[in-house]
C-alpha cells in the first residue's frame, strides 16, 4: 500500500499517524506543533550545507531537520525541541535564493544535470522534486529519479548516500517536503569517488567471480585483508587550517585514502556482498544489525566505550531500509539493489576508519552509569544531549535494529545478540560528555577508531568510571 504522505506545502506531524519506527510511548500534540514550526524554519533560512567547500574541503551537513524529528519521536517535550533547534541554527550558513525560472527549466534533463553537483541549487532542487511530487506522485519520483536504472537515476543513486537518512526518514513519518528536501541534498553533491567505486564494484559483483559473503563477513575480510586494513590514515582526522587551526578534510579518507591504495582489493571484497532478491527481509535486518556490529563494536580495550563518528552513519542511513523494504512500487531487484550500495559504503567508511577491531566483548561488559536503564530511560537522555543529533539518531536506530534483528537472532551472520541492542544504547549515551560540540566539531565521538593515535585522548573505563561517580 502506497504511503499517504503529508502535502509538499508543509510539515504536518502526529503523535499517532505518523509517529516512525521507533518511538517513546507517549508523544503529544504541543510537541508536534512545534516539531512542524522549527522545521519550517530550517527549510526556509538554512542551507543543508553548514560550511563551504572551498573552507574545509568538503560539505558539513545540516543535521536539523534530522535531530529535531528524532527527538520529537524520542519524546522531547516543545521547549526541548525548541532549545535544541535554536542551539544548532546557531552556526548554520543562510538559505541561498530560489530561481523561479531556474526550477522551471530544471525538466529540460540539459539543464537538470548541468544543475548537479552545485551547491547554490540546493532549494532549487527543493522546489523541483516538489514539484514533481506534486506532478506524478512520489513513488514515480522514486522510480525516475533513484531507482529505475536510467543514466539520471544511476546517477543521483551513487548520490544519495548523502540523502539515504533524509530520504528514509521522510517515507518513515511521510513527509513530501522532506523527501524532496533528501533528493535535493542527493543533487547537490559531487563525490565521484562513489561512483567510481560502487558502480565498480556492481560491475564485478554481476561476474560473480567469487562466492556471494553476509555483510559481517565482508566487514571481517576487509580488516583480514592487509592492504585494506593499512589503507587509511589517522592524519586524515587531523588536518587543520594554518592560520585558524579550524578541522579541515583537504585529503578525504575514502577518496585519498581507500580508493587510491586499495580501490581494487575492496571492490572484490565488496563484490561478494550480493543480496537475493527473494530473501529481502532477512538482509535487511541483516544490513541493520552488520550496521551494528561494525559501529556499536568497533571498541579499544582498555578505553571507555566510545562511538566512531563517521561508522555511525551506517547504523542512522539503515533504517530508512525498513521503509524501502516496505515501499510496494519497488521491486525486489530495486530493494536489492539499493541494499548493495548501501552495505557497500559502508565498507568502505570502514576501510577509511582503518578497519577498527570488532570487540564485542568489551561493548558487553560496559558498566552503566546509571541503574537500571532501559530504552525509555536511555531515550529520555538522549532528548537532551545537545549535539547536533547524531547521538539521539544513533540509540533510535539501534533500538529499530533489535527489532528487525530478532527473528534471525539464531544466525550466525547477526553478530549483534539482543541483549546488546541496549547495551550498545546505554554505551553511547553513557559516553556523553557536558560539552559535546563547539560548533560543527563534536567532542564525543572518535574519529578513526581503527588507529590508536585517535584513542588517546580519551579515558580509560577505569577513569570513566571514577568520573562518573564524582
Amino acid at each position: 500500500m502506497a504511503l499517504d504522505l503529508e502535502p509538499t506545502y508543509h510539515f504536518r506531524f502526529h503523535p499517532v499517524h505518523n509517529a516512525g519506527l521507533k518511538h517513546a510511548k507517549k508523544l503529544t500534540e504541543e510537541s508536534s506543533r512545534m516539531l512542524e514550526e522549527v522545521l519550517e524554519e530550517n527549510h526556509n533560512n538554512h542551507h543543508i550545507f553548514t560550511t563551504t567547500e572551498d573552507h574545509k574541503g568538503v560539505y558539513f551537513h545540516n543535521h536539523i531537520a534530522h535531530h529535531d524529528i528524532t527527538i520529537w519521536a524520542l519524546g522531547a517535550n516543545p521547549e526541548t525541541i525548541r532549545s535544541q533547534h535554536d542551539r544548532n541554527s546557531l552556526y548554520q550558513r543562510e538559505a541561498m535564493t530560489i530561481q523561479e525560472t531556474l526550477v522551471d527549466d530544471m525538466s529540460d534533463p540539459l539543464v537538470f544535470k548541468r544543475c548537479l553537483g552545485r551547491e547554490e541549487n540546493f532549494l532549487n532542487f527543493c522546489r523541483f522534486f516538489e514539484d514533481e511530487i506534486n506532478r506524478i506522485g512520489y513513488q514515480e519520483v522514486l522510480q525516475q529519479y533513484l531507482v529505475n536504472g536510467t543514466a539520471v537515476a544511476d546517477d543521483i543513486l551513487c548520490r544519495y548516500v548523502h540523502g539515504i537518512i533524509h530520504i528514509g526518514m521522510a517515507m518513515e513519518f511521510k513527509q513530501a517536503r522532506l523527501l524532496a528536501e533528501g533528493f535535493a541534498q542527493a543533487c547537490v553533491h559531487h563525490d565521484w569517488w562513489y561512483t567510481q567505486y560502487l558502480t565498480g564494484a556492481e560491475k564485478l559483483s554481476k561476474e560473480q567471480v567469487e562466492p556471494a559473503l553476509p555483510l559481517s563477513a565482508c566487514v571481517d575480510l576487509a580488516r583480514a585483508t592487509e592492504k585494506i586494513r593499512n589503507c587509511s590514515s589517522p592524519y586524515y582526522h587531523m588536518q587543520t587550517r594554518k592560520v585558524t587551526g579550524e578541522m579541515c578534510l583537504d585529503l578525504e579518507p575514502a577518496r585519498d585514502g581507500v580508493l587510491k591504495n586499495a580501490g581494487p582489493e575492496l571492490t572484490r571484497v565488496a563484490a561478494r556482498y550480493r543480496v537475493d532478491p527473494n530473501d529481502l527481509e532477512r538482509a535487511t535486518a541483516e544490513l541493520q544489525n552488520t550496521a551494528v556490529y561494525l559501529t556499536a563494536g568497533a571498541q579499544r580495550p582498555p578505553y571507555a566505550c566510545t562511538f566512531d563518528f563517521f561508522l555511525l552513519h551506517a547504523v542512522t542511513s539503515s533504517i530508512g531500509h525498513t521503509m524501502f523494504l516496505a515501499e510496494p512500487s519497488l521491486t525486489n531487484k530495486q530493494k536489492a539493489r539499493l541494499l548493495e550500495y548501501t552495505g557497500r559504503v559502508y565498507l568502505m567508511s570502514y576501510a577509511g576508519q582503518g578497519c577498527p577491531e570488532i570487540r564485542l566483548d568489551w561493548l558487553a561488559s560496559h558498566p552503566s552509569k546509571l541503574p537500571n536503564q532501559g530504552w525509555d530511560e536511555v531515550f529520555e537522555r538522549a532528548c537532551y544531549h545537545e549535539d547536533d543529533g547524531h547521538m539521539c539518531k544513533m540509540i533510535r536506530c539501534f533500538a529499530h535494529a533489535q527489532d528487525t534483528s530478532r527473528p534471525y537472532d539464531h544466525l550466525p551472520e547477526f553478530r549483534v545478540k539482543q541483549p546488546l541492542f541496549l547495551t550498545a544504547g546505554i554505551a553511547a549515551i553513557d559516553s556523553a560528555s557536558a560539552q559535546p560540540m563547539d560548533g560543527t566539531k563534536h567532542f564525543d565521538f572518535i574519529r578513526g577508531a581503527g588507529f590508536p593515535e585517535a584513542w588517546e585522548r580519551f579515558p580509560h573505563r577505569e577513569q570513566a568510571a571514577v568520573r562518573a561517580h564524582l
